[in-house]
Protein backbone atom coordinates (compact mmCIF):
# COMPACT_ATOMS: atom_id res chain seq x y z
CA UNK A 1 0.00 0.00 0.00
CA UNK A 2 1.70 3.55 -0.68
CA UNK A 3 2.10 5.57 2.11
CA UNK A 4 -0.21 8.63 1.18
CA UNK A 5 -3.07 5.77 1.01
CA UNK A 6 -1.62 4.49 4.29
CA UNK A 7 -1.89 7.43 5.96
CA UNK A 8 -5.32 8.39 4.33
CA UNK A 9 -6.80 4.93 5.80
CA UNK A 10 -5.14 5.62 9.40
CA UNK A 11 -6.20 9.66 9.50
CA UNK A 12 -9.62 8.54 8.59
CA UNK A 13 -9.98 5.19 10.96
CA UNK A 14 -8.78 7.83 13.80
CA UNK A 15 -11.38 10.31 12.72
CA UNK A 16 -14.04 7.69 12.96
CA UNK A 17 -12.65 6.93 16.55
CA UNK A 18 -12.67 10.05 17.78
CA UNK A 19 -16.53 10.94 16.71
CA UNK A 20 -17.26 7.30 18.15
CA UNK A 21 -15.10 8.10 21.69
CA UNK A 22 -16.59 11.97 21.59
CA UNK A 23 -20.63 10.70 21.23
CA UNK A 24 -20.82 7.84 22.92
CA UNK A 25 -18.27 9.11 25.80
CA UNK A 26 -21.00 11.62 25.70
CA UNK A 27 -23.63 9.02 26.68
CA UNK A 28 -22.22 6.92 29.20
CA UNK A 29 -19.65 9.73 30.96
CA UNK A 30 -21.71 10.22 33.69
CA UNK A 31 -22.28 6.28 33.64
CA UNK A 32 -18.85 5.87 34.29
CA UNK A 33 -18.61 8.22 37.67
CA UNK A 34 -21.55 6.87 39.09
CA UNK A 35 -20.03 3.17 38.69
CA UNK A 36 -16.79 4.63 40.22
CA UNK A 37 -18.29 6.31 42.76
CA UNK A 38 -21.03 3.62 44.02
CA UNK A 39 -18.52 0.95 43.57
CA UNK A 40 -16.38 2.75 46.26
CA UNK A 41 -19.16 2.51 48.65
CA UNK A 42 -19.89 -0.91 47.67
CA UNK A 43 -16.84 -1.52 48.59
CA UNK A 44 -17.34 -0.98 52.18
CA UNK A 45 -20.79 -1.42 52.16
CA UNK A 46 -22.70 -4.09 50.34
CA UNK A 47 -26.77 -5.13 49.76
CA UNK A 48 -28.03 -6.04 52.68
CA UNK A 49 -28.91 -9.79 53.50
CA UNK A 50 -29.70 -11.81 56.28
CA UNK A 51 -26.93 -14.89 57.18
CA UNK A 52 -29.08 -18.32 57.45
CA UNK A 53 -27.75 -17.98 61.26
CA UNK A 54 -29.51 -14.94 62.16
CA UNK A 55 -32.62 -16.25 60.41
CA UNK A 56 -32.70 -19.42 62.18
CA UNK A 57 -32.13 -16.99 65.56
CA UNK A 58 -34.99 -15.00 64.79
CA UNK A 59 -37.53 -17.62 63.24
CA UNK A 60 -39.81 -19.71 66.21
CA UNK A 61 -37.90 -23.44 66.27
CA UNK A 62 -40.30 -26.20 64.67
CA UNK A 63 -43.30 -27.64 66.94
CA UNK A 64 -41.90 -31.49 66.58
CA UNK A 65 -44.69 -32.77 68.24
CA UNK A 66 -47.28 -30.98 66.20
CA UNK A 67 -46.09 -32.45 63.15
CA UNK A 68 -48.10 -35.66 62.39
CA UNK A 69 -47.25 -36.06 58.64
CA UNK A 70 -44.39 -38.32 57.17
CA UNK A 71 -41.89 -36.37 54.58
CA UNK A 72 -42.54 -38.99 51.62
CA UNK A 73 -46.71 -38.07 52.98
CA UNK A 74 -46.05 -34.12 52.14
CA UNK A 75 -43.98 -34.90 48.93
CA UNK A 76 -47.01 -36.68 47.62
CA UNK A 77 -49.44 -34.38 48.53
CA UNK A 78 -47.85 -32.11 47.00
CA UNK A 79 -49.13 -33.10 43.26
CA UNK A 80 -45.90 -33.23 41.35
CA UNK A 81 -42.30 -34.41 41.74
CA UNK A 82 -40.30 -32.23 44.04
CA UNK A 83 -36.26 -31.03 44.08
CA UNK A 84 -36.29 -29.96 47.28
CA UNK A 85 -38.51 -30.84 50.51
CA UNK A 86 -37.65 -28.39 53.82
CA UNK A 87 -39.70 -28.47 57.33
CA UNK A 88 -40.28 -25.48 59.43
CA UNK A 89 -42.01 -23.21 61.44
CA UNK A 90 -44.92 -21.32 59.60
CA UNK A 91 -47.18 -19.22 60.79
CA UNK A 92 -47.21 -20.35 63.92
CA UNK A 93 -47.39 -24.08 63.00
CA UNK A 94 -45.27 -27.08 61.57
CA UNK A 95 -45.58 -26.69 57.31
CA UNK A 96 -43.13 -28.72 54.72
CA UNK A 97 -41.76 -26.49 51.90
CA UNK A 98 -41.62 -28.43 49.18
CA UNK A 99 -39.67 -27.12 45.03
CA UNK A 100 -41.38 -28.39 42.15
CA UNK A 101 -40.96 -27.20 38.83
CA UNK A 102 -44.44 -25.18 39.18
CA UNK A 103 -42.95 -22.82 42.07
CA UNK A 104 -43.25 -23.74 46.27
CA UNK A 105 -45.45 -25.50 47.85
CA UNK A 106 -46.51 -25.02 51.24
CA UNK A 107 -47.87 -28.15 53.11
CA UNK A 108 -49.37 -28.71 56.34
CA UNK A 109 -47.43 -30.52 58.28
CA UNK A 110 -50.80 -31.31 60.85
CA UNK A 111 -53.29 -32.18 57.86
CA UNK A 112 -51.19 -33.06 54.73
CA UNK A 113 -53.32 -30.69 52.79
CA UNK A 114 -51.71 -27.70 50.58
CA UNK A 115 -51.68 -23.92 51.91
CA UNK A 116 -52.16 -20.53 50.49
CA UNK A 117 -50.39 -17.71 51.43
CA UNK A 118 -50.23 -16.40 55.10
CA UNK A 119 -52.48 -13.81 56.33
CA UNK A 120 -51.24 -11.22 58.47
CA UNK A 121 -53.31 -12.11 61.77
CA UNK A 122 -50.87 -15.54 61.54
CA UNK A 123 -47.47 -13.49 60.81
CA UNK A 124 -48.37 -11.35 63.54
CA UNK A 125 -49.13 -14.72 66.24
CA UNK A 126 -45.79 -16.35 64.40
CA UNK A 127 -43.11 -14.73 66.95
CA UNK A 128 -41.23 -13.13 64.39
CA UNK A 129 -42.09 -8.77 65.34
CA UNK A 130 -41.80 -7.42 68.05
CA UNK A 131 -44.00 -5.46 69.88
CA UNK A 132 -44.65 -2.39 68.63
CA UNK A 133 -44.28 -3.33 64.87
CA UNK A 134 -46.23 -2.42 62.05
CA UNK A 135 -47.19 -4.70 59.07
CA UNK A 136 -47.26 -3.92 55.62
CA UNK A 137 -49.88 -5.23 53.35
CA UNK A 138 -49.14 -8.24 51.05
CA UNK A 139 -46.56 -7.12 48.00
CA UNK A 140 -44.89 -9.13 45.59
CA UNK A 141 -41.45 -6.55 44.88
CA UNK A 142 -39.63 -3.90 46.82
CA UNK A 143 -36.25 -2.59 46.60
CA UNK A 144 -34.80 -4.88 49.28
CA UNK A 145 -35.82 -8.12 48.34
CA UNK A 146 -35.85 -6.72 44.19
CA UNK A 147 -33.19 -10.15 43.59
CA UNK A 148 -34.29 -13.21 41.26
CA UNK A 149 -33.32 -15.54 44.47
CA UNK A 150 -35.87 -14.48 46.45
CA UNK A 151 -38.72 -15.21 43.30
CA UNK A 152 -39.59 -18.85 44.76
CA UNK A 153 -40.70 -16.91 48.67
CA UNK A 154 -42.96 -14.08 47.14
CA UNK A 155 -45.25 -12.47 48.19
CA UNK A 156 -43.95 -10.63 51.52
CA UNK A 157 -44.74 -8.84 54.73
CA UNK A 158 -42.74 -6.16 55.33
CA UNK A 159 -42.80 -5.57 59.48
CA UNK A 160 -41.22 -2.40 60.51
CA UNK A 161 -39.80 -2.40 63.83
CA UNK A 162 -40.55 0.48 66.13
CA UNK A 163 -36.32 0.58 67.20
CA UNK A 164 -33.51 3.34 66.69
CA UNK A 165 -32.02 1.64 63.47
CA UNK A 166 -35.87 1.85 62.33
CA UNK A 167 -34.90 -1.98 61.13
CA UNK A 168 -37.44 -4.06 58.24
CA UNK A 169 -38.17 -7.66 58.16
CA UNK A 170 -39.52 -9.00 55.31
CA UNK A 171 -41.71 -12.80 55.99
CA UNK A 172 -42.58 -14.84 53.07
CA UNK A 173 -46.12 -15.21 53.17
CA UNK A 174 -45.49 -18.60 50.70
CA UNK A 175 -42.82 -20.26 53.09
CA UNK A 176 -43.25 -18.46 56.45
CA UNK A 177 -39.81 -17.59 56.61
CA UNK A 178 -37.50 -14.69 57.56
CA UNK A 179 -35.97 -13.91 54.50
CA UNK A 180 -34.49 -9.85 54.59
CA UNK A 181 -33.67 -7.54 57.68
CA UNK A 182 -32.80 -4.30 56.35
CA UNK A 183 -31.90 -0.56 58.44
CA UNK A 184 -32.49 3.14 57.56
CA UNK A 185 -28.36 2.74 57.52
CA UNK A 186 -28.18 0.03 55.12
CA UNK A 187 -30.86 1.44 53.00
CA UNK A 188 -29.43 5.02 52.68
CA UNK A 189 -25.89 3.75 51.51
CA UNK A 190 -27.14 1.35 49.05
CA UNK A 191 -29.11 4.01 47.51
CA UNK A 192 -25.52 5.40 46.19
CA UNK A 193 -24.09 2.16 46.63
CA UNK A 194 -25.25 -1.14 45.09
CA UNK A 195 -28.46 -0.12 43.81
CA UNK A 196 -26.90 2.30 42.09
CA UNK A 197 -23.94 0.81 41.42
CA UNK A 198 -25.80 -2.59 40.02
CA UNK A 199 -29.10 -0.67 38.73
CA UNK A 200 -31.32 -2.63 41.18
CA UNK A 201 -34.07 -0.20 40.55
CA UNK A 202 -37.53 -2.09 41.67
CA UNK A 203 -39.27 -1.51 38.22
CA UNK A 204 -35.92 -2.85 35.87
CA UNK A 205 -34.30 -5.52 38.24
CA UNK A 206 -37.63 -7.34 38.84
CA UNK A 207 -37.51 -8.56 35.13
CA UNK A 208 -34.30 -10.49 35.45
CA UNK A 209 -34.37 -10.43 31.39
CA UNK A 210 -34.77 -7.27 31.25
CA UNK A 211 -32.24 -5.77 33.91
CA UNK A 212 -30.04 -8.32 32.32
CA UNK A 213 -30.14 -7.05 29.01
CA UNK A 214 -29.80 -3.80 29.62
CA UNK A 215 -26.75 -3.52 31.88
CA UNK A 216 -25.06 -6.30 29.53
CA UNK A 217 -25.69 -3.76 26.58
CA UNK A 218 -24.79 -0.70 28.37
CA UNK A 219 -21.73 -2.07 30.44
CA UNK A 220 -20.25 -3.74 26.57
CA UNK A 221 -20.75 0.14 25.04
CA UNK A 222 -19.05 1.60 27.87
CA UNK A 223 -16.35 -0.88 27.65
CA UNK A 224 -15.82 -0.13 24.02
CA UNK A 225 -15.74 3.65 24.76
CA UNK A 226 -12.96 2.90 27.24
CA UNK A 227 -11.12 0.85 24.31
CA UNK A 228 -11.27 3.73 21.78
CA UNK A 229 -10.34 6.66 24.49
CA UNK A 230 -7.05 4.20 25.41
CA UNK A 231 -6.08 3.77 21.32
CA UNK A 232 -6.99 7.80 20.64
CA UNK A 233 -4.90 8.32 24.56
CA UNK A 234 -1.70 6.42 23.11
CA UNK A 235 -1.78 8.20 19.80
CA UNK A 236 -2.20 11.54 20.82
CA UNK A 237 1.03 10.93 23.41
CA UNK A 238 2.90 9.34 20.69
CA UNK A 239 2.24 12.36 18.85
CA UNK A 240 2.90 14.76 21.44
CA UNK A 241 6.36 12.72 22.05
CA UNK A 242 7.00 13.95 18.50
CA UNK A 243 6.67 17.55 18.79
CA UNK A 244 9.91 19.69 18.91
CA UNK A 245 9.84 19.89 22.60
CA UNK A 246 8.76 16.22 23.82
CA UNK A 247 5.40 16.15 25.25
CA UNK A 248 2.99 13.63 27.05
CA UNK A 249 -0.06 15.93 25.74
CA UNK A 250 -0.17 18.71 23.10
CA UNK A 251 -3.65 19.65 24.70
CA UNK A 252 -3.84 23.37 26.36
CA UNK A 253 -7.59 23.18 27.12
CA UNK A 254 -7.66 22.61 30.78
CA UNK A 255 -10.51 20.08 30.77
CA UNK A 256 -9.01 18.38 27.48
CA UNK A 257 -5.12 18.31 29.30
CA UNK A 258 -6.69 16.51 32.18
CA UNK A 259 -8.55 13.82 30.36
CA UNK A 260 -5.72 12.82 28.49
CA UNK A 261 -3.25 12.48 31.42
CA UNK A 262 -5.31 11.05 33.96
CA UNK A 263 -6.86 8.85 31.07
CA UNK A 264 -3.19 7.94 29.99
CA UNK A 265 -2.68 6.71 34.15
CA UNK A 266 -6.01 5.21 34.66
CA UNK A 267 -6.80 3.36 31.25
CA UNK A 268 -5.13 0.04 32.80
CA UNK A 269 -7.37 0.38 35.66
CA UNK A 270 -10.43 1.22 33.33
CA UNK A 271 -10.29 -1.31 30.80
CA UNK A 272 -9.85 -3.71 33.22
CA UNK A 273 -12.53 -2.50 35.93
CA UNK A 274 -15.17 -2.10 32.89
CA UNK A 275 -13.97 -5.57 31.17
CA UNK A 276 -14.50 -7.74 34.50
CA UNK A 277 -17.71 -5.41 34.86
CA UNK A 278 -18.96 -6.39 31.92
CA UNK A 279 -18.19 -9.96 32.61
CA UNK A 280 -19.98 -10.06 35.57
CA UNK A 281 -22.95 -10.23 33.59
CA UNK A 282 -22.09 -13.12 31.30
CA UNK A 283 -24.75 -15.59 33.10
CA UNK A 284 -23.51 -18.15 30.18
CA UNK A 285 -22.77 -16.25 27.43
CA UNK A 286 -19.21 -16.63 27.49
CA UNK A 287 -18.28 -18.87 29.66
CA UNK A 288 -19.62 -21.52 31.33
CA UNK A 289 -22.35 -21.38 33.97
CA UNK A 290 -20.71 -23.98 36.35
CA UNK A 291 -23.32 -25.28 36.75
CA UNK A 292 -23.92 -29.87 36.16
CA UNK A 293 -26.03 -31.18 33.12
CA UNK A 294 -29.37 -32.47 34.09
CA UNK A 295 -28.14 -36.00 33.31
CA UNK A 296 -25.23 -35.03 35.81
CA UNK A 297 -27.36 -34.37 38.65
CA UNK A 298 -29.74 -37.17 38.03
CA UNK A 299 -26.79 -39.47 38.53
CA UNK A 300 -25.61 -37.86 41.59
CA UNK A 301 -28.98 -37.51 42.86
CA UNK A 302 -28.72 -41.78 42.38
CA UNK A 303 -33.15 -41.70 42.66
CA UNK A 304 -35.97 -39.54 43.07
CA UNK A 305 -36.28 -38.12 46.43
CA UNK A 306 -39.70 -38.65 47.00
CA UNK A 307 -38.90 -42.53 46.66
CA UNK A 308 -36.58 -42.32 49.12
CA UNK A 309 -38.14 -40.14 51.74
CA UNK A 310 -38.80 -41.01 55.55
CA UNK A 311 -41.99 -42.65 55.60
CA UNK A 312 -42.04 -41.87 59.15
CA UNK A 313 -42.54 -38.71 61.59
CA UNK A 314 -39.46 -36.39 62.13
CA UNK A 315 -40.59 -36.54 65.75
CA UNK A 316 -37.27 -37.31 67.78
CA UNK A 317 -35.05 -34.75 66.24
CA UNK A 318 -33.34 -32.56 69.12
CA UNK A 319 -36.18 -29.82 70.71
CA UNK A 320 -35.06 -26.62 69.02
CA UNK A 321 -34.71 -27.10 66.03
CA UNK A 322 -35.01 -24.35 63.22
CA UNK A 323 -34.99 -26.34 60.20
CA UNK A 324 -34.89 -29.82 58.72
CA UNK A 325 -33.40 -30.33 55.36
CA UNK A 326 -34.00 -33.57 52.91
CA UNK A 327 -31.97 -33.94 49.76
CA UNK A 328 -30.68 -37.00 47.82
CA UNK A 329 -26.76 -38.05 47.33
CA UNK A 330 -25.71 -40.96 45.85
CA UNK A 331 -29.23 -42.96 46.19
CA UNK A 332 -29.49 -42.03 49.71
CA UNK A 333 -31.54 -39.65 51.56
CA UNK A 334 -29.91 -37.07 54.00
CA UNK A 335 -31.02 -34.85 56.59
CA UNK A 336 -29.92 -32.03 57.50
CA UNK A 337 -31.17 -30.88 61.26
CA UNK A 338 -30.25 -27.11 61.98
CA UNK A 339 -30.53 -25.73 65.29
CA UNK A 340 -30.87 -21.91 66.56
CA UNK A 341 -27.44 -21.37 66.85
CA UNK A 342 -26.40 -22.42 63.42
CA UNK A 343 -25.20 -25.86 64.13
CA UNK A 344 -26.24 -28.60 61.82
CA UNK A 345 -26.26 -32.17 62.09
CA UNK A 346 -27.14 -35.21 59.42
CA UNK A 347 -29.07 -37.67 59.75
CA UNK A 348 -30.47 -40.89 57.36
CA UNK A 349 -33.72 -42.01 56.36
CA UNK A 350 -34.50 -43.85 59.82
CA UNK A 351 -33.20 -40.45 61.84
CA UNK A 352 -30.06 -42.15 62.96
CA UNK A 353 -26.84 -39.85 63.01
CA UNK A 354 -24.49 -39.87 60.03
CA UNK A 355 -20.97 -39.08 60.70
CA UNK A 356 -19.38 -35.85 58.80
CA UNK A 357 -16.68 -38.79 57.08
CA UNK A 358 -19.86 -40.79 56.11
CA UNK A 359 -21.30 -37.96 54.13
CA UNK A 360 -17.97 -36.78 52.90
CA UNK A 361 -17.44 -40.93 51.37
CA UNK A 362 -20.78 -40.75 50.03
CA UNK A 363 -20.37 -37.10 48.39
CA UNK A 364 -17.24 -38.34 46.59
CA UNK A 365 -19.29 -41.47 45.42
CA UNK A 366 -21.91 -40.22 44.34
CA UNK A 367 -19.78 -37.19 42.42
CA UNK A 368 -17.94 -39.50 40.71
CA UNK A 369 -20.98 -41.60 39.15
CA UNK A 370 -22.25 -38.35 38.07
CA UNK A 371 -18.91 -37.71 36.21
CA UNK A 372 -17.69 -40.45 34.22
CA UNK A 373 -14.51 -40.99 33.06
CA UNK A 374 -12.65 -39.91 36.52
CA UNK A 375 -10.29 -42.48 37.96
CA UNK A 376 -10.13 -41.46 41.78
CA UNK A 377 -11.45 -38.73 44.03
CA UNK A 378 -10.95 -36.89 47.21
CA UNK A 379 -13.11 -35.11 49.44
CA UNK A 380 -11.47 -32.14 51.23
CA UNK A 381 -12.73 -28.57 52.42
CA UNK A 382 -12.16 -25.13 51.09
CA UNK A 383 -10.38 -22.66 52.23
CA UNK A 384 -13.38 -19.97 52.62
CA UNK A 385 -11.06 -17.03 51.99
CA UNK A 386 -9.95 -18.47 48.50
CA UNK A 387 -10.38 -16.69 45.59
CA UNK A 388 -13.04 -19.11 44.09
CA UNK A 389 -14.80 -19.08 47.04
CA UNK A 390 -15.21 -15.72 47.10
CA UNK A 391 -16.57 -15.78 43.41
CA UNK A 392 -18.96 -18.18 43.91
CA UNK A 393 -20.13 -16.88 47.27
CA UNK A 394 -20.57 -20.81 49.01
CA UNK A 395 -21.30 -21.35 52.08
CA UNK A 396 -18.13 -22.10 54.81
CA UNK A 397 -19.48 -25.92 55.00
CA UNK A 398 -18.40 -26.06 51.32
CA UNK A 399 -16.07 -29.44 50.11
CA UNK A 400 -13.77 -29.67 47.16
CA UNK A 401 -14.24 -32.92 45.32
CA UNK A 402 -11.12 -33.54 43.52
CA UNK A 403 -11.77 -35.86 40.58
CA UNK A 404 -8.67 -37.82 38.27
CA UNK A 405 -8.81 -38.01 35.10
CA UNK A 406 -8.00 -36.11 32.27
CA UNK A 407 -10.23 -33.28 31.55
CA UNK A 408 -12.06 -33.71 34.77
CA UNK A 409 -13.57 -30.37 36.49
CA UNK A 410 -13.44 -29.85 40.12
CA UNK A 411 -16.91 -30.46 41.93
CA UNK A 412 -17.49 -28.29 45.22
CA UNK A 413 -20.40 -29.36 47.16
CA UNK A 414 -22.06 -28.25 50.17
CA UNK A 415 -20.87 -30.63 52.95
CA UNK A 416 -24.35 -30.15 54.85
CA UNK A 417 -26.69 -31.30 52.31
CA UNK A 418 -24.61 -32.58 49.87
CA UNK A 419 -26.00 -30.09 47.06
CA UNK A 420 -23.94 -29.49 43.91
CA UNK A 421 -22.82 -25.70 44.27
CA UNK A 422 -20.32 -25.29 41.05
CA UNK A 423 -18.85 -27.60 38.33
CA UNK A 424 -15.36 -25.43 38.18
CA UNK A 425 -14.05 -26.94 34.78
CA UNK A 426 -11.39 -24.53 32.43
CA UNK A 427 -14.09 -22.00 31.31
CA UNK A 428 -15.70 -21.35 34.83
CA UNK A 429 -12.06 -20.99 36.87
CA UNK A 430 -11.01 -18.93 33.90
CA UNK A 431 -14.56 -16.96 34.55
CA UNK A 432 -13.34 -16.41 38.26
CA UNK A 433 -10.15 -14.60 37.87
CA UNK A 434 -11.34 -12.75 35.18
CA UNK A 435 -14.35 -11.45 36.54
CA UNK A 436 -14.43 -11.61 40.45
CA UNK A 437 -10.35 -11.21 40.81
CA UNK A 438 -10.25 -8.47 38.72
CA UNK A 439 -12.91 -6.79 39.52
CA UNK A 440 -12.49 -7.31 43.38
CA UNK A 441 -8.68 -7.78 43.90
CA UNK A 442 -9.99 -10.97 45.55
CA UNK A 443 -6.06 -12.31 44.66
CA UNK A 444 -4.64 -14.54 47.11
CA UNK A 445 -2.72 -12.40 49.96
CA UNK A 446 -5.11 -9.83 49.30
CA UNK A 447 -8.31 -11.67 50.80
CA UNK A 448 -7.68 -12.11 53.77
CA UNK A 449 -6.28 -8.67 54.28
CA UNK A 450 -9.37 -6.77 54.18
CA UNK A 451 -8.00 -3.57 54.90
CA UNK A 452 -4.82 -3.42 52.15
CA UNK A 453 -7.25 -4.86 49.60
CA UNK A 454 -9.69 -2.10 50.25
CA UNK A 455 -7.33 0.51 50.20
CA UNK A 456 -5.96 -0.64 46.95
CA UNK A 457 -8.71 -0.85 45.40
CA UNK A 458 -10.17 2.90 46.47
CA UNK A 459 -7.03 4.39 45.50
CA UNK A 460 -7.67 3.81 41.45
CA UNK A 461 -11.23 4.09 41.83
CA UNK A 462 -10.48 7.70 43.19
CA UNK A 463 -8.80 8.06 39.97
CA UNK A 464 -10.83 6.11 37.52
CA UNK A 465 -13.74 8.67 39.28
CA UNK A 466 -12.05 12.14 38.65
CA UNK A 467 -10.82 10.90 35.57
CA UNK A 468 -14.76 10.16 34.77
CA UNK A 469 -15.59 14.00 36.34
CA UNK A 470 -13.33 15.29 33.46
CA UNK A 471 -15.50 13.09 30.63
CA UNK A 472 -18.54 14.68 32.30
CA UNK A 473 -17.35 18.17 31.80
CA UNK A 474 -16.16 17.76 28.73
CA UNK A 475 -19.61 16.26 27.25
CA UNK A 476 -21.77 19.28 29.06
CA UNK A 477 -19.28 21.22 27.15
CA UNK A 478 -19.89 19.44 23.61
CA UNK A 479 -23.38 19.65 24.26
CA UNK A 480 -23.33 23.21 24.97
CA UNK A 481 -21.77 24.06 22.04
CA UNK A 482 -23.84 21.66 19.91
CA UNK A 483 -26.89 23.63 20.92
Amino acid sequence: MPVFKSRSWTKQATGKLVWFHRWLGVVTCLVFALWFASGAVLLFKPFPSLSRIEQLRLQAPIDLAAVTVTPRAASNAAGRPITALRLVQRGGSPAYIATTDAGTIAIDARSGRQLGDLGPAAVATSGTATAGATMSALFTYDQWVVHNRFDPLRPFYRLDEADDARTSLYVSARTGELVQRTNASDRGWNWVGAVLHWAYFTPLRSSFTAWDRTIWIVSFVALMVAVAGTILGIVRMMAARRQRTPSLTFYRMRWMRWHHLLGLFASAFVLSWMLSGWLSMDHGRLFSRGQPTAAQAIRYAGARLSASLPASVPAALPTGTGEVDFSMVGGRCLIGVWQQDGTVVNYDADYAPVAPAVVRRLIGDAVMRAFSGATNVSVEPIDASATYASAEGWPRTALRVALAGEGQPDVYVDGVDGRLLTVMGNSRASYAWIYYALHTFNFPGLTTRPVLRQTLVLIPMVFGFLFSITGVVLGVQRIRKSF
